[in-house]
């Protein structure tokens, strides 16, 4: 006769302090195994052509930087199970994700001396920048396990924003380096030497995994024959937050896929000033960041989500708008789109850390995840054969304009406000409570609970 398992002993409370330096470090982590990557992603373009590669290949990158990693986060959750503890398995990642730069930096080295293998070193190439993406897929999951397993919900809001504020900081000043680097180095052997960077960068996260408390992970099985050792695919708030993201994600990413070219083709704007545009939206995030988190740590997290969504996605008409106003309008949503971004992903990631129980939570946010991501390229390609096939079509309304372009918006904006029903079917819910991480001196755990639901 088997006996019943004996359950993981309780990690021990962590002080105010140890939290407090822990959210710096996290988002340096954060900046370092996938912010330097961020800022080395405009090198793919000139690396993918110097190994001749073409259109397709192009494609197939930005296919692989929007959607692997959501796809394979479901990696972090297998490695948390096997590894048992939070630090090991981000560690483990790292490594690997260090490895697969190191290879890249070989790779390129190479083929700069000997152009005569460039086929293969293009798809080479391509592979291991496929796998660096799946990396960065379960580093995503693993940070935010690691943050429901040590931060209290009560603190998640300051945690959170702290951590995030730090990496969009970072990440405009590795830009900004990465830019400047790369007007001294050219060529293949240049870029060789940016992903040395990425890979050393890496290795530091490796050491700062060190300096932030550990945690025992509670992650089960995706597939089992005891139901207490899998998923609970009958969670309701699961779907209800897997219905959301894929509302939001959906009508956000199709239309941001269309902006730029609507710019360049209705009002003739450079890139140069689409980016001085769209910077808007990066300084305004990081001043949000900060109040939102603070307010979220008082409110809960669904309300202030569902407000910046109710906002954010309303504020998408203003480029259905632009028609009769010109780029005002779009200049007005640059600066309430700021409001969304990092805070959004913030908010969202807090909710679910709320939501989902501490057994099985990298299982519920990478399942999550993963299922977003395989909607969100469904999506995608429907809103571009969409396009392409209204492509042309125009009419006059009250003395503007109107084209496809616009008829899209609209259609994009719908479907993002469609967001705020599963929002509110979340609030009409009795929600169980989950045990929390708690801090040096608390006696239980302070639960956030939406004022709904106190009524």
């Amino acid at each position: 006769m088997d006996l019943p398992a004996i359950p993981p002993p309780p990690s021990a409370p962590i002080s105010t302090k140890e939290l407090n330096q822990s959210r710096v470090k996290m988002g340096l982590i954060g900046l370092l195994c996938a912010g330097d990557e961020s800022a080395f992603s405009p090198f793919h373009t000139a690396i993918v052509r110097a190994l001749g590669g073409g259109d397709v290949h192009l494609g197939f990158i930005g296919a692989v930087m929007q959607s692997i990693a959501q796809l394979f986060s479901w990696l972090g959750a297998i490695a948390l199970r096997l590894l048992k503890y939070n630090r090991q398995a981000m560690v483990a990642s790292l490594l690997i994700g260090a490895f697969i730069q190191g290879l890249i930096v070989i790779l390129l080295v190479t083929a700069s001396v000997n152009s005569a293998w460039a086929a293969f070193f293009l798809y080479g190439y391509l592979a291991m920048i496929t796998a660096m993406s799946m990396m960065t897929g379960v580093q995503q999951t693993i940070i935010a396990s690691w943050i429901g397993d040590m931060v209290p919900t009560h603190h998640r809001g300051r945690f959170v924003s702290v951590m995030a504020i730090t990496s969009n900081v970072g990440l405009v000043l590795l830009q900004i380096f990465f830019a400047k680097i790369a007007t001294i180095t050219d060529g293949l052997a240049g870029y060789s030497a940016l992903m040395g960077l990425v890979c050393i960068n890496t290795l530091v996260a490796v050491a700062l995994c060190y300096r932030i408390p550990n945690r025992l992970s509670l992650a089960v099985k995706f597939v089992s024959k005891k139901p207490e050792d899998h998923v609970n695919y009958r969670y309701g708030p699961m779907w209800l937050l897997i219905w959301f993201e894929c509302a939001w994600r959906v009508g956000r990413v199709a239309m941001g896929a269309f902006t730029t070219a609507y710019l360049l083709d209705y009002f003739g704007m450079t890139m140069s000033r689409i980016i001085l545009l769209q910077m808007i939206v990066n300084v305004v995030n990081i001043f949000m960041l900060y109040i939102v988190g603070r307010i979220s740590d008082r409110l809960g997290n669904r309300l202030p989500l569902a407000v910046v969504s109710a906002i954010a996605g309303s504020s998408m008409l203003l480029w259905v708008a632009s028609a009769w106003w010109g780029v005002w309008p779009i200049f007005a949503y640059m600066v309430i789109n700021g409001i969304a971004g990092s805070t959004h992903w913030m908010l969202l990631t807090n909710l679910s850390l709320e939501v989902y129980p501490a057994k099985g939570r990298p299982n519920f946010l990478s399942f999550s995840k993963t299922l977003v991501g395989v909607v969100l390229m469904a999506g995608g390609t429907f809103a571009g054969y969409l396009m392409s096939q209204m492509r042309g079509w125009s009419m006059v309304l009250w003395g503007a304009e109107i084209d496809h372009y616009h008829v899209f918006f609209l259609a994009c904006t719908v479907l993002t406000l469609g967001c705020l029903v599963p929002l509110w079917f979340l609030g009409k819910m009795k929600m169980p409570v989950h045990d929390e991480p708690v801090t040096e001196g608390t006696v239980k755990p302070c639960i956030a609970i939406d004022r709904q639901d106190k009524e």
